[in-house]
């Protein structure tokens, strides 16, 4: 969907805030829900919770299918971030299932899992287009009854641990914010998360604006027909599969060689660090009408982003109540949510005031400040995951 939702709502007429509105509003859902889907699976169990989502998301991608103005995309977003909150249940199962010293292995892994969507997704929905502008909707609810059908069959039911897991309330969302190991590393989960967010809901949106040729437009885009903006579809589905291959290979086979050499600590600096590089880039190839700017600024962006979100989903992890881990994980994609609620509109707002580049520029910004956070955060608890992993 994702290559989509800035062709659609341009050919439904609405402006860069709206499109930035659009993609927060999903993740509004999955900040209020993803604890909550946490919890329950802490009490009823990781299998429903996950099979039960999948379903709900079949439904929200039929009514993207058959959206055909900005309120019914605007509720299809709203069902699917309703159920896509169940993530952090994802994240728990892994918890479950790995011991501490895996778990930065363990949560590449579906690092690697989103990559891989990433790569498949934007590109089978990009070229779906040329078929009608329904098919991508209703291949994608296909595939989301097919994996819940696969869960049903294949997934094993697994509990942690079950003690103290009777009531959901702001006890553990305190104790989340304000704990020193884990408070600063939700922090750094917004920033990073709200920074990419930026690149993830304008990059298309800036491709249209300053480089058209790019995609197939003959002009400028706000004088293109709606076939030509539809027809820009399956180029941006292109390159995001692109930068999604290369995230797979980093979540899903680096970060297990950098991990055991080098510590999530290390790894929390350097990420935010790398991602922030690839943004000014990419802001630096818009100023400059480079398009080769832009694509080495997008070669280097997941090495950044793949770096930085394994190693913090893992030291949360590492830092949450065993007990609970479902609640915890599911805090932090809250506070995951929440960066991607705020990134979307300001990158929207700015793409408007300041010109398509300055998005860019603002994220590239963000995620310095989250690197200096990063590295005074390794000095200070650094350590004590050391002495945990040993």
């Amino acid at each position: 969907m994702l290559p989509l939702l800035p062709v659609y709502s341009k050919a439904y007429g609405a402006g860069e805030v709206a499109l930035g509105l659009l993609f927060s509003c999903f993740s509004g859902m999955q900040f209020l829900f993803a604890p909550l889907w946490g919890r329950i699976s802490d009490r009823a169990g990781r299998r429903p919770v996950l099979i039960g989502g999948l379903v709900g998301t079949a439904a929200s991608y039929a009514l993207f299918a058959v959206a055909d103005s900005m309120p019914l995309l605007f509720a299809s977003r709203l069902l699917a971030g309703f159920f896509g909150a169940n993530i952090s249940t994802a994240q728990a199962y892994i918890a479950d299932v790995t011991t501490p010293e895996n778990r930065a292995k363990g949560m590449g892994l579906i690092g690697a899992a989103f990559g891989l969507g990433f790569t498949l997704g934007p590109l089978i929905g990009g070229e779906l287009t040329s078929l009608s502008p329904q098919a991508p909707g209703w291949f994608a609810a296909g595939l989301s009854l097919c994996a819940a059908a696969f869960g049903y069959l294949r997934l094993p039911e697994v509990r942690g641990n079950q003690a103290g897991s009777r009531v959901f309330g702001t006890v553990q969302v305190k104790h989340a914010l304000t704990e020193p190991r884990i408070g600063v590393l939700m922090g750094l989960t917004f920033l990073t998360v709200s920074a990419f967010g930026a690149f993830e809901a304008m990059f298309t949106r800036f491709g249209l604006a300053r480089f058209p040729g790019v995609f197939h437009l003959p002009g400028a885009v706000e004088n293109a027909s709606l076939d030509e903006i539809l027809a820009a579809a399956p180029v941006a589905g292109r390159y995001l599969a692109a930068i999604g291959v290369i995230s797979a290979l980093i979540q899903g086979g680096l970060i297990r060689r950098l991990v055991p050499r080098f510590g999530e600590p290390a790894l929390l600096v350097v990420g935010p660090f790398l991602l922030g590089l690839a943004l000014a880039v990419v802001g630096l190839g818009g100023w400059f009408q480079s398009w080769a700017l832009v694509i080495t600024g997008c070669v280097l962006m997941p090495l950044g982003f793949g770096l930085s979100n394994p190693a913090l989903a893992s030291l949360v992890s590492r830092a949450s109540p065993a007990a609970e881990q479902g609640a915890y994980m599911g805090i932090n994609q809250s506070i995951s949510s929440l960066g991607r609620m705020t990134g979307p509109p300001a990158a929207g707002l700015l793409f408007g005031a300041l010109g398509p580049q300055s998005p860019f520029f603002a994220a590239a910004l963000v995620l310095g400040a989250a690197s200096l956070i990063a590295l005074a955060y390794r000095r200070r608890h650094g350590a004590s995951f050391a002495r945990a992993k040993a």
